[in-house]
């Protein structure tokens, strides 16, 4: 009998010990004040978690990051589990990405924030080379930088992301170009930034997909993630998800796009693999 109470005493730990393994904790940045972007990612992470029938437990990184550049090297040493990041080859190459663009594309739809003596001058631009006599300004590390330079704009990058604010407030840049999804929230954060709009005039459009990236450190993450994306295209369930998320159905209230003037560049800097994507996965934002 008491050999018998040693052995079930033995499975139960070991039933225990295997629960207990199978719980998967993914750390993630912090979102960013004003940030619906931010909290829209966080919500897509628990419900493709959801989606894959894991126990998994999202749990915000407790402690300073900073830039995109420390952001990166926090995933690659595995002290962040996944992050949400416009992809180029380098980050491609260097952490784990999950090839389904958060955004069907929308990344890559940009609006422009800029300050009240910047915005007259937008109502007159029509072209690319236009824009080129304009200052931009982007976060550092930032893969639009590149697609930016390689465009012919005038690009600035700074670490702190509330100072890009400030220094279009004060008119030492002319523009901030942000996704179609993420000027109207940002703004409504900082109300102490009078000088600040959302420029009406303008539309920029690159291919430039949001992917989630996962630490090299944390395959199985990278696996899971991938799995239930995957599942979520075949039940129609991500297409619900992202149509009836606040921020895309703002989005598309507030943006006016019909009435905007469209400039397109091409994007020189995405994988292959990314490069070829299908067109079902990308938003026709014509047909919205």
């Amino acid at each position: 009998m008491k050999k018998l109470m040693i052995t079930l005493t033995a499975f139960a730990l070991s039933v225990f010990s295997v629960h207990a393994a199978s719980n998967t904790t993914i750390v993630h940045p912090e979102p960013r004040a004003g940030s619906a972007l931010d909290l829209y990612a966080i919500e897509l992470i628990e419900f493709l978690a959801e989606k894959s029938g894991e126990s998994v437990t999202l749990q915000a990184f407790d402690g300073q990051i900073g830039s995109q550049s420390r952001k990166v090297e926090m995933l690659k040493q595995g002290k962040l589990t996944v992050d949400w990041l416009g992809a180029d080859r380098t980050l491609e190459a260097e952490l784990i990405p999950v090839r389904y663009p958060v955004f069907r594309g929308l990344l890559g739809h940009r609006l422009f924030i800029t300050n009240q003596a910047t915005e007259p001058q937008l109502a007159q631009i029509s072209s690319a080379s236009d824009l080129q006599s304009l200052t931009m300004i982007q976060g550092q590390g930032w893969a639009d930088v590149k697609v930016l330079n390689s465009a012919g704009f005038r690009v600035r990058e700074i670490s702190s992301f509330e100072n890009i604010f400030k220094v279009v407030d004060t008119g030492r840049a002319d523009l901030f170009p942000r996704a179609l999804i993420e000027p109207f929230s940002e703004l409504a954060e900082r109300p102490q930034y009078g000088n600040l709009l959302v420029d009406p005039h303008l539309m920029l459009i690159y291919r430039f997909p949001m992917f989630l990236f996962v630490s090299p450190q944390h395959a199985d993450v990278a696996e899971m993630l991938n799995g239930a994306f995957e599942a979520a295209y075949q039940d129609g369930s991500f297409i619900e998800f992202f149509n009836n998320a606040p921020l895309v159905e703002e989005t598309f209230e507030k943006a006016n796009i019909g009435e905007r003037t469209v400039i397109r560049v091409d994007n020189p800097h995405l994988s292959n693999e990314t490069q070829a994507i299908p067109d079902t996965f990308w938003l026709d934002i014509e047909a919205q």
